[in-house]
């Protein structure tokens, strides 16, 4: 007797049958007991941090904010989001940058002048006053951070669709250090200049891509280095244009499509270079690094030195070059007590940048090139400067390593990821968020 698909039909067990199916150690396991092992973890961890940071702090400790003032109504609002470099913004906003005799000294040279350049006018035009520049740039921060979410948005939804674009979003809201996209720091204005920089460079709308890398290099030091995943966003695509992978490629030997591949990379840039819109095209991109070129003129202009902003990193700030296995090495080598008022969080700083280090080897394996050259840059920098201090937070704008996990959560056979990351993100940020709101420099 033939047997056709008709009489047999496979169907999924009902609640009913589910219930008669004995339940297995490896299922028990899984569904059950993990999950809950997931969110103990989450408050071990929240737990270690508040014996060995907070509790500490429960005597009076005259270096914190004042109670008093943080405490009044309605200025509690926006006095909250004012800690630490903070101040440094708003007194560029009211003031300006300091003599060129404040370079050897905690001076604000070494901030970038575009969050302070927002803030001026809407500071002028809330009435001049102190609470008006401080109420300006906690707009500007949040707005910002508005439009950097809008980008990210589109540009995930571009590369990977509707669910994986919401999923990072929400990493991104939720991640450990992501309330500085709302306090009065520069960090969401670079992100939302970087993100749409990446974006426009993926639409080839080269232009646009440049004017907003400049805008970058004008927030943050990091912003100069969009030239790398942009230039070879833009190096392939030239090639491709020019001079085409052969079709049918893809059958080839390993030997013969890197010999392709090689020939089109130099065949089409040279090709390309024969349309003068290809030159303008270029042309457009040199505005990444005109921001920082800018902002090195005016410090010469104010100080008589082109070099202001990294001499006073330099002498002021103790940050210097160094190469990555250096600081890495120097911070293993060199371990810091538990101390909440310590501006290095010692362990968190060095967890957080081999994580990153992690995401970098996992982008190049999961991602296009151009975001994976993007991690690559944003995460050597920080810890090529001598000191880990506050890399957790500027690793905060390294959007590909969200994207890696909110595909990585996706998976429909492992349900559990998402349950166990959005949980241990939360928590985390709590926590970092209340060491942010009592002034402790650890999570500065």
């Amino acid at each position: 007797m033939k047997v056709t698909t008709q009489d047999i039909q496979v169907q999924s067990p009902s609640v009913s049958q589910q219930k008669n199916i004995p339940c297995s150690t490896r299922e028990l396991v899984r569904e059950a007991i993990l999950p809950y092992l997931g969110t103990r973890l989450a408050l071990v961890l929240i737990g270690l941090l508040a014996d060995f940071y907070i509790l500490p702090l429960i005597k009076t400790n005259p270096i914190l904010p004042s109670a008093q003032a943080n405490m009044h109504f309605p200025n509690l609002f926006w006095l909250m989001w004012l800690r630490f470099d903070a101040g440094f913004y708003v007194d560029i906003a009211m003031h300006g940058y300091w003599s060129a005799s404040t370079l050897h000294m905690y001076s604000n040279w070494a901030f970038y002048p575009l969050f302070p350049m927002l803030i001026y006018p809407l500071g002028h035009l809330f009435g001049g006053s102190l609470d008006a520049f401080e109420l300006a740039g906690l707009l500007i921060s949040n707005v910002a951070a508005l439009v950097a979410v809008s980008y990210l948005y589109l540009l995930v939804r571009r590369e990977f669709g509707m669910q994986i674009a919401s999923r990072t979003l929400i990493l991104l809201a939720l991640f450990p250090t992501s309330f500085y996209l709302s306090a009065i720091y520069s960090e969401s204005v670079f992100l939302a200049c970087s993100v749409a920089c990446i974006y426009y460079a993926r639409e080839h709308r080269w232009w646009l891509a440049g004017l907003w890398g400049g805008l970058a290099t004008l927030a943050r030091a990091q912003g100069i280095l969009l030239l790398v995943p942009v230039l070879w966003e833009y190096w392939q695509v030239l090639s491709d244009r020019y001079a085409p992978l052969p079709n049918g490629n893809s059958g080839a030997s390993l030997r013969e499509q890197a010999r392709h591949w090689l020939s089109s990379r130099l065949r089409g840039p040279l090709l390309a270079a024969r349309g003068l819109r290809n030159w303008l095209s270029l042309f457009a991109l040199a505005l990444i690094p005109a921001g920082l070129l800018a902002f090195m003129l005016y410090a010469k202009i104010q100080t008589g030195d082109f070099l202001a902003t990294f001499h006073n990193q330099k002498w002021g700030w103790g940050r210097h070059f160094e190469f990555p296995w250096q600081t890495l090495s120097d911070t293993l080598t060199h371990p810091l007590a538990a101390n909440p008022m310590e501006w290095n969080f010692w362990l968190l700083n060095l967890l957080a940048a081999a994580i990153f280090l992690g995401f970098t080897v996992w982008a190049f394996r999961k991602l296009p090139l151009t975001y994976a050259f993007y991690t690559l840059v944003m995460v050597l920098l920080p810890i090529s400067t001598s000191r880990l201090n506050s890399v957790s937070r500027y690793y905060l704008v390294v959007f590909p390593a969200l994207i890696l996990l909110a595909l990585w959560s996706s998976d429909e056979k492992h349900p559990r990821r998402k349950d166990f990351l959005l949980p241990l993100f939360a928590s985390l940020q709590a926590v970092f968020m209340i060491f942010f709101v009592l002034g402790l420099p650890a999570i500065a």
